[in-house]
């Protein structure tokens, strides 16, 4: 058994992977935490999944330090409920990139408080940073865990960066998605636009993981960039295309962070967006169309149904063929069995 949750997150990421033999012998990873302000937050909820009373995570682990990967991450380990146990926190911090005491991004170190000496750490690196090139782990249970992102070029770009960086400042809707309209306009048109990459350090540095279980891998991208997720990838798989069962798109499905190189890489048919649609106006028109250039009869997987989102319910007049799932009525997450 192979599943991944995508939590509401409002514009954020949080997933919860399960895995395991069967159902009554399920081992659990959390990827990033939501902004909490969901009425019941996914940590809130976790005790449906406990066994004996207690949770225990095989790995934590944080992209990188934006608020809408972090935060949530932040709140649940002020007071860290006394039934979880965390096996390992995955998280580059400050002291794994600038040895010298300056001041870094506020949420970044104040994880990196509530971590240092209070919880393992990086423990699967030795206690170094995590960046592509690292060989297969494979967390208790059977997970085999690829890191694809981020390399040490964007962890030198972050550590130079992280004394200017703070995350709390507030930032325009991102113009990659701001402008887009429905309906959405010729496919050929849509599908010609050029492409540009997003620039942010924070999102090159995030880290990207392929996950392996049961002979299925599950590629889940963070904010990375595509370009470093693409030399992650030909790392670990030099000769082929990896078979993926499904692409977690970056940063909420920004046209500027999944390229046609990287989606051509990979043999996959599902890909999740997850994101309500605030704040940066994600997922892009623009990048459903790089995909159905590259891809027939996908299926899109939406952890919301909002106004964003229910645009892709029906195939646009003039294009190619897709299909679209969203969350059960109610649910307060997308569940894909992988």
């Amino acid at each position: 058994m192979f599943t991944i949750k995508a939590i509401q997150a409002d514009y954020g990421d949080s997933l919860f992977v399960a895995y395991g033999p069967n159902q009554q012998d399920l081992r659990y990873v959390l990827i990033d935490g939501e902004l909490l302000t969901q009425p019941a937050t996914s940590w809130r909820s976790w005790p449906s999944t406990r066994s004996r009373d207690r949770l225990r995570l095989e790995a934590l682990v944080v992209t990188h330090y934006d608020f809408d990967h972090i935060g949530g991450i932040i709140e649940l380990l002020k007071e860290p409920p006394s039934w979880l146990e965390i096996a390992d926190v995955w998280f580059n911090g400050r002291k794994h990139l600038i040895k010298t005491d300056v001041l870094g991004s506020e949420d970044g170190d104040m994880l990196s408080k509530q971590l240092e000496g209070r919880h393992p750490w990086n423990s699967a690196f030795g206690g170094k940073a995590i960046k592509s090139g690292a060989g297969k782990i494979t967390l208790e249970g059977g997970l085999d865990v690829w890191v694809v992102s981020p390399d040490q070029p964007r962890l030198t770009k972050l550590a130079a960066a992280w004394p200017k960086v703070t995350d709390r400042v507030e930032k325009p809707a991102d113009v990659l998605g701001a402008t887009d309209v429905w309906p959405p306009g010729a496919f050929t048109a849509v599908a010609s636009r050029p492409f540009k990459k997003d620039t942010s350090v924070a999102n090159g540095s995030s880290i990207a993981l392929m996950l392996g279980f049961g002979g299925k891998l599950a590629l889940l991208t963070g904010d990375a960039h595509p370009d470093v997720v693409l030399k992650g990838i030909t790392i670990h798989w030099p000769s082929d295309r990896p078979k993926v069962s499904l692409l977690k798109l970056s940063h909420h499905g920004s046209k500027g962070n999944t390229s046609e190189q990287l989606l051509k890489a990979i043999e996959c048919d599902r890909y999740l967006i997850s994101t309500n649609g605030d704040r940066f106006k994600h997922p892009d028109v623009t990048l459903f169309a790089r995909i159905l250039k590259v891809r027939k009869n996908p299926i899109f997987l939406f952890n919301y149904w909002v106004d964003r989102t229910v645009w892709w319910e029906k195939v646009p007049e003039g294009w190619p063929s897709f299909s679209s799932s969203y969350p059960e009525s109610s649910a307060l997450f997308k569940e894909v069995v992988i």
